[in-house]
């Protein structure tokens, strides 16, 4: 029995480039095995630039090949289903860029098919894996901030318009929510242990026929609330993307909340806590660049038996994708590879 496995890259494109960084630092049990593109010259430079043993002009004869063992599928969202169950009826363990799936169907559909199959399935939710988010979860849990009261995030990103681009494409399953919100959304239910929504409400724009901005409040069956936006048309207002965690005796704020290595914990002076002073710092720097977390996990999965991880589970993304497809839903608002059922909660 193996005591590494065999990784390929499916898509050499700009987050593949990350991944094969941590990739690069994992040491031991993690081999860059092979790349796949559509284009042979691409996949060639990535596998010399970061060292992986063999490339391929198609996906195909990536996915054909009976030494990898998994495959960490990095195209844009609409691609992803067929990728996956590519990749998963020719035994490939899968290792999914998000959203795994661009609706519940989807999902379920790849995560039946993993099941089956006795595979290992997995969305890369970094921020599922982060060290200074652990760090801040056990903060609360010690009761450091009080009552958690209220959850606020902004992940806006001012990308010039262009139709072309996958994040304005509704072919390519564009817009803020896929590619921004769902950092936003799986935030707020990490930090409230994934307790149930019981409501919701939201406020959507629409750029080119996709979800340009959102505002949306979420509310957990603790009476927790959370709120955020997310968008592809507008700035956060600085060059940080960041959260804060409201408790009764202070509060914990993020910067880059879905990548954080630092927070600072602020506790309330006075009756109506307009005054706070920084009682500590969370720190928590990568080894490498935040993507080595899932890939050690998704690879120890593997080493393991284990079809899934413990750590963002099969529930933990259908529970995001559900609570997407119900937002969209309310937006009346399906890409045009989408059947009018398919997103239906």
């Amino acid at each position: 029995m193996k005591d590494y496995v065999n990784w390929a890259i499916l898509a050499p494109g700009t987050i593949a480039r990350a991944m094969a960084r941590a990739m690069q630092g994992t040491k031991g049990k993690v081999h860059l095995y092979a790349v796949g593109s559509r284009d042979l010259n691409r996949a060639k430079e990535f596998a010399g630039q970061y060292g992986f043993e063999k490339y391929y002009g198609s996906y195909d004869e990536l996915i054909s090949d009976p030494e990898v063992d998994a495959v960490y599928v990095a195209n844009p969202h609409a691609f992803h289903f067929e990728s996956v169950i590519r990749c998963l009826e020719n035994g490939k363990h899968v290792l999914c860029e998000k959203p795994a799936g661009c609706n519940i169907s989807q999902l379920n559909q790849m995560i039946e098919k993993a099941c089956d199959k006795n595979l290992f399935f997995m969305e890369a939710m970094w921020t599922a894996f982060n060290p200074c988010l652990k760090k801040v979860r056990e903060c609360i849990s010690q009761g450091t901030i009080g009552e958690v009261k209220h959850i606020q995030s902004y992940f806006c990103n001012r990308v010039p318009f262009d139709a072309e681009s996958r994040l304005w494409s509704p072919d390519l399953a564009g817009g803020a929510l896929l590619d921004l919100g769902i950092y936003n959304i799986y935030f707020s239910m990490m930090m409230n242990d994934f307790r149930p929504i019981v409501n919701h409400g939201s406020t959507v724009k629409f750029c080119n026929s996709v979800d340009s901005w959102e505002n949306v409040t979420l509310v957990f069956d603790n009476k927790i609330t959370a709120t955020f936006e997310s968008s592809v048309e507008i700035s956060s207002g600085s060059d940080t993307h960041d959260a804060t965690i409201y408790g009764t005796k202070g509060y914990v704020k993020l910067r880059n909340f879905f990548m954080a290595q630092e927070a600072s914990v602020h506790l309330y002076e006075g009756q109506y806590g307009n005054e706070n002073s920084v009682s500590g710092k969370i720190e928590a720097p990568f080894k490498i660049n935040g993507y080595e977390y899932e890939l050690e996990d998704a690879t120890e999965c593997i080493l393991n038996g284990k079809i899934e991880s413990d750590v963002h589970s099969h529930d933990k993304s259908i529970e995001l994708c559900n609570l997407m497809d119900i937002l969209r839903r309310d937006w009346n608002f399906k890409y045009p590879f989408e059947d009018f059922t398919e997103n239906e909660a």
